[in-house]
């Protein structure tokens, strides 16, 4: 295998890894370094006086490493990789390998002998079948998508004051046969569309925004073999796709102790949902736990905004990694750190625009501003960055006042999300506290 940076930081589980990966591949934090044409190892400086025991088969590319880290590769990995492929002078060439990476590899050596043994037959049958009722899906989806392509085309050339005040069936129709095509991500949405028209003045842009959105989507799956491997799985998950939480469970997660900054819940078409927003304090980061409930069956879990609990959360695939699931509660814990959010709205949106050019089909994208001064005129709500700049806000029921209530005249920090076009206040941060609206 030819490595390169590219190589590498491609294996890295998230941006923050690879970027302390890069960072630790430099000698002064190494030493014992050895390696030859199938294996790397050496151990790296601890934040304490230990030194961690970190090592990498070529072959695979497989790694270990003695470090507590959940998330794999670890950054060590990644360092003594990096370390290889600037300066492969400074590791000694040798054939004898310690006997702990000789067990290692040996051990990867069985078990890839057994499954050839025992369980290629089975898998590889398993994987047709797999592979087949992939394929009959997409040909369905992309059957359904050219319709909607079709559709798109000729609502556009008609005008989109032609759809103000068609009869509910006009977008049923439309809506069923996204669902009969096996994209009921996309028929949910066409779906609610109307409601725009009666909640927005500015319903048209807001239209178009949306139709942009399913002509994105269709455009995408005509050339889904051509995007990259997460992004694909992006836009099968926002057409309707699911990846079930059983095939996540067994993959390694993140450990972290989360703050729970703030909790919508709506229902969507008789479905139940409710978005819960989470905070890592090592990880610096907000992710989202998706769950869904039918009628009055209720949720698996139930989170409290401000609570604070250790656990191990693993990622959906994405090339925006957001969303997670909850492997394992570890248990509440005390909140004793500061959290530094968007210091200026350039910042944020800054940042949201790198999340969009990675992820086009992010529909609520998490903001935490600091130094926010709320200000309600002719009843609608805006909030104010130190730099005098502003978004506007929903001002839903008593949000704004309580905001300004909270706020006493000073600049606070606020959670919510913000769609793109309205930021949804959800949270206040205040000293230790977190204090839901």
């Amino acid at each position: 295998m030819i490595w390169s940076s590219e190589k590498i930081l491609s294996l890295a589980p998230d941006a923050a890894t690879a970027r302390r990966g890069k960072d630790l591949g430099t000698i002064r934090k190494w030493r014992n370094l050895e390696g030859n044409a199938k294996a790397l190892w050496g151990e790296c400086k601890s934040s304490g006086a230990s030194f961690y025991k970190t090592q990498v088969d070529l072959r695979g590319p497989a790694f270990k490493c003695n470090c507590p880290s959940r998330k794999f590769p670890c950054k060590h990995a990644l360092g003594i990789l990096f370390l290889y492929i600037n300066n492969s002078e400074v590791f000694r060439i040798t054939e004898e390998m310690p006997e702990r990476l000789v067990q290692w590899m040996e051990n990867r050596k069985n078990k890839s002998s057994e499954l050839g043994q025992y369980g290629t037959n089975e898998m590889d049958e398993k994987s047709k079948r797999a592979a087949r009722s992939r394929q009959k899906r997409l040909e369905k989806m992309a059957a359904g998508f050219e319709d909607l392509e079709i559709w798109l085309g000729d609502l556009i050339r008609q005008g989109l004051a032609t759809t103000e005040g068609q009869a509910y069936s006009f977008w049923q129709n439309i809506s069923s046969r996204m669902v009969d095509a096996q994209i009921g991500g996309v028929g949910r949405r066409l779906k609610s569309i109307p409601l725009l028209q009666r909640s927005d003045a500015q319903w048209p842009e807001q239209m178009l925004a949306e139709f942009t959105q399913f002509y994105l989507l269709a455009k995408g799956c005509k050339n889904l073999d051509k995007l990259p491997k997460l992004l694909q799985t992006e836009l099968l998950t926002v057409a309707g796709v699911n990846i079930q939480k059983k095939d996540l469970l067994p993959l390694q997660g993140v450990v972290d102790e989360w703050v729970v900054f703030g909790i919508l819940e709506g229902i969507d078409d008789n479905l139940n949902f409710r978005r819960t927003w989470l905070y890592g304090l090592k990880e610096q980061k907000s992710v989202l736990i998706l769950d869904f409930s039918f009628g009055d069956a209720g949720y698996e879990s139930n989170w409290s905004v401000g609570q604070i609990f250790q656990a191990e959360l693993v990622y959906y695939p994405s090339n925006y990694p957001m969303r997670v699931i909850v492997k394992e509660n570890l248990g509440n814990v005390e909140f004793v750190e500061n959290i530094d959010g968007f210091q200026t709205l350039k910042e944020f949106f800054e940042g949201y625009s790198k999340a969009i050019s990675k992820n086009p089909w992010i529909m609520d994208f998490p903001c935490l501003l600091e130094q926010i001064r709320p200000i309600i005129k002719n009843g609608k709500l805006s909030l104010v960055d130190k730099k005098k700049k502003y978004i506007p806000a929903l001002n839903k029921g008593n949000i704004g006042w309580k905001l300004i209530a909270l706020s006493g005249g000073h600049p606070i920090t606020v959670f919510g999300e913000w769609s793109g076009e309205i930021f949804v206040p959800l949270s206040v941060i205040s000293g230790q506290s977190v204090i839901a609206l």
